[in-house]
């Protein structure tokens, strides 16, 4: 694989998993069960598609994987926060 191709995949596969687990989080938190269960899925995909791309590219994933988890973990709070009805009033 390309290593342009290898890193645009890692970033990408790894900003979607801790995206998606920083809006678990907030389900858990805020007790959104509908969400919470369906999450886990959604989650699995990104888990299995990082696996699969840091195997085949090994310690030079570190820097993709590290910027997609810090773009992932800021934009999740940001939507969850933007999007996020309050039920309080």
């Amino acid at each position: 694989m390309d290593s342009y191709i290898a890193g645009a995949s890692i970033f990408i596969a790894t900003f979607w998993l801790v995206f998606m687990r920083g809006l678990q989080q907030q389900n858990v938190i805020h007790g959104n069960y509908k969400m919470a269960a369906t999450m886990p899925f959604l989650i699995a995909i990104g888990e299995v598609a990082s696996v699969l791309f840091v195997v085949n590219n090994g310690w030079s994933s570190i820097p993709f994987v590290g910027a997609g988890g810090a773009f992932g973990i800021v934009l999740s709070m940001w939507t969850h926060r933007k999007f996020r009805r309050d039920k309080r009033g």
